[in-house]
């Protein structure tokens, strides 16, 4: 790939990003609007979509954590793992998506979110759509459920200390954020959230792959 090729995919891939942020800051506005649930929302539909230093993450989870891994307590080594497969498979769905972009000529202006919802379902690969929801899904489930354990906030500080000597600090720091983003969250307020989540995501795959409309609008 030339270095004009390589800036054009960039561009496209930061582009569909972009895209898809958008559609959950439209999707979940009431819970990016509430401040109990606003870090909440922000790191897992917006950080883990634009993490910071994302090649050093990419590289620690492919090479040195799978050499440290077995000396990691069992639940800090299982929410890491958690973290990686998403974020992995989030950054396949979306370069393979960029690659469509640019074949479909982009211009390189901003997405509408039509254009978004059709790049989306012509690209398809619906199983794949829907193992990213699950473990979206888990992983909510699980760090909540880890964050307002009373044991946890004495584990967070070893399992931090343990991360640096292993040379993972990186990799830990997404655990903690994602752990210090639903502390805040009452479980009614929780509970109510995934419930929305779940609906709404899955009747956007509904509209994306099986009936063909356009996927639904949240209420205004």
């Amino acid at each position: 790939m030339s270095s004009f090729e390589e800036h054009k995919f960039k561009h496209a891939k930061v582009e569909v990003v972009r895209a898809q942020v958008e559609r959950f800051r439209k999707f979940y506005s009431d819970y990016f609007h509430l401040e109990e649930t606003i870090s909440m929302v922000e790191y897992f539909f917006e950080t883990i979509y634009n993490l910071d230093g994302k090649e050093a993450w990419m590289h620690l989870a492919l090479d040195t954590y799978q050499k440290v891994k077995g000396m990691m307590k069992e639940t800090t080594r299982a929410n890491l793992e958690t973290l990686i497969e998403l974020n992995n498979l989030t950054d396949h769905l979306d370069s393979e998506m960029a690659q469509l972009l640019i074949q479909r000529d982009w211009d390189g202006k901003k997405l509408s979110r039509e254009e978004y919802d059709d790049l989306y379902k012509a690209y398809g690969h619906k199983e794949e759509r829907e193992k990213q929801l699950e473990i979206v899904l888990h992983n909510l489930r699980t760090f909540y459920e880890l964050a307002h354990k009373p044991i946890s906030a004495y584990l967070i500080r070893p399992a931090r200390f343990m991360a640096g000597l292993l040379g993972v600090s990186l990799l830990f720091d997404s655990v903690e954020k994602a752990y210090n983003a639903v502390l805040p969250v009452s479980p009614e307020i929780f509970v109510s959230f995934i419930e929305q989540v779940e609906r709404r995501e899955s009747e956007y795959l509904e509209a994306a792959f099986l009936n063909g409309k356009q996927p639904k609008e949240p209420p205004a």
